[in-house]
Order: C-alpha cells, then sequence, then structure tokens
C-alpha cells in the first residue's frame, strides 16, 4: 500500500505543470492574431476584354504566434494559389449574380484554398477586409 501510494504521489509530481507551461497554455488558448495578405487584384475578362477589376483585401485567423510565423512564410504560396484560384472562378462569372460579387461562394473558395496549402489546424478562419469590384 504504502508502494502504491508513493508511485501514485511520484507520478502527480511528475505530471505537475510548471508556471511556466501554465502561461503558456494560457497564452496559446486566448491569443489571437491576424495575419494580413497584400491585396489581390484581379481582372474580370469578358469577350470584349476587361471589364471590371475586383480587390480583395484577405486576413488570416491564426491562434499562436508560431502560426502566425508559419503563415507569413507561405504569403507567396497563399498569393498565387488566391489569385488562380479567384481568377478562373471571376472570369467564369461563377462568383457574379446580376454583376455583382458573391462576397460568400468567394470566402467559401478561399478558405478551401487555405486548408489545401496550410492544412486544417493553422488557420481558424479567412477574413476578408475589404472587396471592391469597379467597373472599367
Amino acid at each position: 500500500m504504502r508502494l502504491l501510494l508513493t508511485l501514485l504521489l511520484s507520478g502527480l509530481v511528475l505530471q505537475a505543470v510548471t508556471p511556466v507551461q501554465a502561461a503558456d497554455s494560457v497564452l496559446s488558448e486566448s491569443y489571437v492574431e491576424f495575419v494580413k495578405l497584400d491585396p489581390l487584384i484581379l481582372p474580370i475578362i469578358d469577350s470584349n476584354g476587361i471589364n471590371q477589376v475586383v480587390s480583395l483585401v484577405v486576413s488570416l485567423e491564426v491562434s499562436s504566434i508560431n502560426d502566425a510565423e508559419k503563415v507569413r512564410k507561405m504569403k507567396p504560396k497563399l498569393t498565387d494559389s488566391y489569385i488562380q484560384n479567384m481568377y478562373g472562378m471571376l472570369n467564369e462569372q461563377v462568383a457574379l449574380q446580376d454583376g455583382v460579387l458573391q462576397v460568400a461562394l468567394i470566402k467559401r473558395r478561399l478558405v478551401i484554398v487555405t486548408k489545401e496549402i496550410m492544412g486544417d489546424d493553422i488557420v481558424h478562419d479567412v477574413l476578408l477586409q475589404v472587396v471592391q469590384q469597379r467597373p472599367i
């Protein structure tokens, strides 16, 4: 019985969390950062040429400093993938309804592309900071 009690107590001591670990845990649970990407400027082309330009400013929500740094390192790849995906969708007029951008559809596509590049656990949300549509 004494041996069992000693083993249990030593196990509790080994599993104890240091104040630094506890602070890191609390920080990671409440930490939120938004990583702003460079603006995306996309032409919409129809049979007559460029008929309008769409500008998007995207921010990505992460929950740790480490994840924010991972996103910053992948900014060029994210931007490239966003441009390719949005360019095809906009020029096929899929994202337009009566000439107006369908923001919810654009956001869903950006979320899919982001998860393909960053995985499911790094970026928690894709935020559209600016959506601008200008006829030419």
